[in-house]
């Protein structure tokens, strides 16, 4: 069985594939941070229709949801600093994680953009209408009423993005990361045992999407009982 495949070899490999697994959660944490702020611009242009910038933005988005991930990637590692270039800008001594950086991002903001837009849909009226008659101007409205409950009903959805990202890091090894990927391409190279480390690979992840799963459910959970509080309250005082 050793011949086909070492379980003593992927017990002792997981910990050195497992120390790269914050590569993962570093790209996830700043491009869901970044790539959901962004997107909540996008979504308040798609739903005011902003002239040209609607149009732009529509564009945008069919682009980044309609190719592939790792053609974005190379579009934006070898193309920016070639465009860079010709005007005078070298960037090409950058590291590629910036590059996996900005592509995450805008990928996430696509995204995010999209499903927050939708969700705004899903709040009623007559609470935009409510927030008005308060005096509040359409930036508070948005910031207070709108945006809170938008957010709570896009998790679902925001966290299948998210753990759709996860699964595209294990592409960044193409432009030069370091990552649990590319550690586990080095090390298969050395000692011709692929499987035992792929396997790593996809407990790792496996394990890693099950996390964020559960911090998505948690936080819709959490941000409910925060929105349903005033309501109790409005209820007890009456």
């Amino acid at each position: 069985m050793e011949a086909y495949f070492s379980l003593s070899y992927m017990i002792k490999s997981f910990p050195i594939l497992l120390s790269y697994v914050h590569v993962a959660i570093l790209i996830a944490v700043v491009a869901t941070v970044l790539g959901t702020i962004l997107g909540a611009f996008i979504a308040l242009g798609r739903v005011n229709k902003v002239p040209v910038l609607n149009q732009i933005l529509i564009v945008f988005i069919s682009f980044m949801r309609g190719t592939p991930f790792l053609v974005q990637l190379f579009l934006v590692y070898f193309g920016v600093p070639e465009i860079l270039g010709h005007l005078g800008v070298n960037v090409r001594g950058l590291p590629g994680l910036i590059y996996v950086y900005a592509v995450f991002t805008l990928h996430i903001a696509a995204y995010s953009g999209e499903i927050l837009r939708a969700s705004i849909g899903q709040v009623g009226q007559g609470e935009k209408e409510a927030a008005k008659a308060l005096g509040m101007t359409g930036f508070q409205a948005y910031r207070r009423i709108v945006f809170p409950q938008a957010f709570r009903l896009s998790i679902p959805p925001l966290t299948n993005v998210v753990i759709s990202m996860i699964k595209g890091t294990a592409l960044i090894f193409n432009v030069g990361v370091v990552d649990m990927m590319r550690k586990a391409e080095l090390l298969g190279g050395n000692s011709q045992r692929y499987l035992e480390l792929f396997v790593d690979a996809a407990i790792i992840y496996g394990i890693l999407i099950f996390i964020i799963s559960l911090l998505g459910r948690f936080l819709e959970k959490r941000l409910s009982l925060i929105q349903e509080r005033p309501e109790q309250v409005l209820v007890s005082e009456d």
